[in-house]
């Protein structure tokens, strides 16, 4: 009975999470396509013949659209608001889709790749900020993390159709979900914090009676009450130049955590493992053929997204990281084994060709957990709102510029020192990473954006736990 009070009480509000965040099923639908295409496109008999560096420079370019597509997001976040650059970030993805399935040149593909990684900047950097500014709080982790959940439906999409579809086919198919994504999210409420800080006050208080179901205007007064005392602090601050975001500690420091957490999100390998997975099993002796292992690992990744968002607000954001960041590491370091033992030794594998893609479920499972989404929902919670938008594309731009790094060094090391070399680097990174989590990041669970403000603010950090209970 709770549960369906829950749900018809905070209908819209459910309804317009779930909406933005079918633009992650936009990211992972790009993400996940060159699983199942690059084999095809290196083929013999491929519809776009390449080599293995353009289609690593295929890869890499999502990731180059990422860095152009976050340049302008600073400004526009602020002016035209979350909503309306979530509907705009559906046209390029519509636009890369159509070249996929009409054009027949590698060129062509680097252009397509491009507009969809404009489309993920847009993506990761204001879908988490839209969630977070309409969700209440008890709920927000909850409502937050299943932007997962949407990643990996899109990404199992293309690995469950690639293998047995052609490439036509499977670009057409991919074309409806940006175009679904547009209708929907039209209908959507825009954001009460962004209309408070454009001084529409009345939008403002409708927004968030939508949102949380109410008709009695008394009953949404002290919540937003408390939106409007973060906005006016973050009016009166003004538009933040660059400089503050390092100057001001209470800036600085949630900066330094952000930056670290998407830069773990690429050099815990992530965007290199889901582009090349099925190469990366068909490296591997396993017996189990490589397109369905793919499957499985997708499959298994989603419903450990849905694990996920049970559990976030009732476990906390800190522990959830941490767990996926050593697990991610362990699987990493297991791939590294194997591989080395594999192609460097004669130690006979035969025996234990399912550690591949063991690791592998592993891996995409455990960062599914928290490390996916997590670090993007922590980034929406931790900024004032005049610095969100730049923030988070500061943030964006560290992400694209690493996924570039760890892609096209995924391909160079493969090729050059093994297929080893590249999963011990991972798996360093992940452990040096865990260290860096249980010292700097604090638990956001529960607190308002008042409260984790105030969390930053403090005269010491990283906060001792004493402190902490203080605060609550």
């Amino acid at each position: 009975m709770k549960i369906v009070e829950l749900i018809s009480s905070r209908f819209l509000q459910i309804v317009a999470a779930l909406s933005a965040s079918m633009a992650f099923t936009l990211t992972g639908l790009g993400v996940g396509w060159t699983a199942p295409t690059i084999p095809k496109l290196l083929a013999e008999d491929s519809p776009i013949p390449m080599t293995a560096d353009e289609s690593s420079w295929m890869v890499a370019m999502l990731s180059v659209g990422s860095v152009a597509g976050v340049i302008p997001l600073a400004y526009f976040s602020n002016v035209m608001g979350r909503k309306s650059i979530l509907i705009f970030s559906a046209i390029p993805g519509i636009a890369a889709w159509l070249i996929i399935i009409f054009t027949a040149s590698v060129e062509a593909l680097y252009v397509a790749r491009f507009l969809i990684g404009v489309e993920v900047a847009v993506t990761f950097a204001i879908t988490p900020i839209y969630l977070t500014e309409i969700s209440e709080v008890k709920i927000r982790g909850i409502l937050s993390s299943v932007v997962q959940l949407f990643y990996n439906i899109g990404a199992l999409f293309e690995f469950s159709m690639g293998p047995y579809v052609s490439y036509t086919t499977l670009g057409i198919s991919s074309a409806v979900f940006p175009v679904a994504f547009l209708l929907v999210m039209v209908w959507m409420p825009e954001s009460p914090y962004f209309l408070l800080l454009k001084g529409r006050g009345s939008d403002a208080e409708r927004s968030l009676m939508r949102l949380r179901g109410k008709t009695d205007r008394q009953h949404v007064q002290e919540e937003l009450t408390e939106i409007r005392k973060i906005v006016d602090e973050s009016l009166k601050m003004g538009t933040a130049p660059v400089r503050d975001l390092f100057m001001k500690r209470g800036n600085r420091r949630p900066l330094i955590l952000i930056l670290s957490l998407v830069m773990l999100q690429q050099f815990c390998g992530q965007l290199a493992i889901v582009s090349y997975t099925t190469q990366i099993l068909q490296r591997s002796a396993s017996s189990i053929d490589a397109h369905i292992s793919v499957i499985i690992s997708g499959g298994i990744q989603t419903v450990a997204s849905v694990a996920m968002s049970s559990v976030v607000d009732r476990v906390g954001r800190k522990p959830l990281i941490l767990s996926s960041t050593v697990g991610v590491g362990v699987s990493t370091l297991g791939l590294a084994l194997y591989f080395y033992l594999e192609s460097k030794t004669d130690v006979d594998l035969s025996t234990v060709d399912w550690i591949p893609i063991t690791c592998l479920v592993a891996y995409v499972s455990l960062f599914s957990l928290s490390l996916g989404v997590l670090p993007f929902t922590i980034m929406g919670e931790i900024f004032l709102p005049n610095v969100k938008g730049l923030a988070a594309s500061l943030a964006l731009l560290v992400h694209s510029a690493s996924g570039i790094v760890v892609t096209k060094l995924f391909q160079i090391m493969t090729d050059s020192t093994g297929a080893d070399s590249p999963f011990w680097l991972f798996s360093a990174y992940c452990f040096i990473s865990a260290v860096f989590i249980s010292w700097y990041l604090p638990e956001t669970k529960g607190k308002t954006f008042a409260e984790i403000h105030e969390l930053f603010n403090a005269d010491s950090y990283p906060i001792k736990v004493n402190k902490m209970s203080r605060l609550k």
